[in-house]
């Protein structure tokens, strides 16, 4: 059973099912050796796919008295680490946390980092999943300590997400701010430009919401610089319009205009239909009618050949 199991169809898992179950009775008459358990697990991992949670913790089961009986902590550490995912896609939270705590344990006798990062982040969905916010917050910031002490960008990355929705639903907008510098220095690192505009984009909006209108422009025009280095066209629109609203509320009547003018270029360059009607009206509304709008782009469009 290969890594990739999402990337599967329904069709092509139930016909792989069928193929490893046939492949399971053959093993079985030599006896339920390591083979035959390393069949039953991808089966019962093949089993969380196609939503059949009762046969495959029923093979999980079987599989963990194995590694029990030939002592095999690694093992016995694998298989409760998939029924903390089982009993997450099933809904049983509780029972979830309860097998990614026995991995937890086990890693951790073991030194084995990634598996512990990947528990902890199991646990803490789970009790997102239960509402148990300032428990899942400590969890994520303990693995955030172990992703930063290993060096781990991405799965530190994952858990700044989750504190950042955890610290949103509490409304301490003052702790989100401070997560959303540290997932930008982490998208630095990574050297990923995407990650740092759409860091940017939130600090600037996080900055609007406190009525710091000049940090949050300083924000949104190191976004939208960002997006035009790195030429992504619909960030570097979403940039323009950010910049257009903040002058328009600054009383920059005139900047405005030109931003949203630049905006409109873009738009029409992707043909992103929405936005270039939302900004002729923005336009519109800073006086400006349907021949001047056409000028004015067509002058800006020139200047740019220049």
């Amino acid at each position: 059973m290969t890594e990739d199991k999402d990337e599967y169809t329904r069709e092509e898992l139930e016909v792989l099912l069928k193929e490893k179950l046939a492949n399971l009775k053959e093993l079985e008459q030599i006896g339920k050796d390591s083979n035959y358990i390393q069949e039953l697990s991808d089966i019962s991992l093949i089993q969380i796919q196609l939503g059949l949670f009762e046969e495959s913790e029923t093979n999980y089961l079987i599989c963990l008295k194995h590694f029990q009986k030939q002592k095999d902590r690694l093992g016995q550490a694998a298989v409760y680490g998939l029924l903390g995912t089982l009993y997450f896609k099933k809904g049983d939270y509780q029972k979830s946390i309860e097998s990614y705590q026995h991995a937890f344990d086990i890693y951790t006798e073991l030194n084995q980092i990634q598996e512990l990062i990947t528990c902890l982040k199991g646990i803490g969905n789970n009790l997102i999943k239960l509402n148990q916010y300032d428990q899942a917050c400590d969890v994520f910031l303990e693995c955030s300590a172990l992703c930063s002490d290993h060096d781990d960008i991405y799965n530190l990355l994952d858990c700044l997400g989750n504190l950042i929705q955890i610290y949103e639903i509490k409304e301490n907008w003052e702790i989100v701010y401070e997560l959303y510098q540290k997932s930008l220095e982490a998208f630095k690192k990574l050297d990923d430009p995407k990650g740092e505009i759409v860091s940017y984009f939130n600090l600037g909006i996080l900055k609007k919401r406190d009525n710091d209108l000049f940090q949050s422009l300083i924000y949104f025009k190191k976004g939208t610089n960002k997006a035009i280095d790195s030429n992504y066209t619909e960030l570097i629109l979403k940039g323009l319009s950010y910049i257009g609203e903040l002058l328009v509320y600054e009383g920059e009547l005139k900047e405005a205009k030109e931003t949203y003018i630049k905006a409109l270029s873009v738009a029409e360059e992707i043909n992103a239909k929405n936005s270039i009607i939302q900004l002729r009206i923005l336009l519109n509304s800073l006086g400006l009618n349907e021949d001047e709008i056409n000028r004015d782009l067509k002058l800006y469009l020139n200047s740019r050949k220049n």
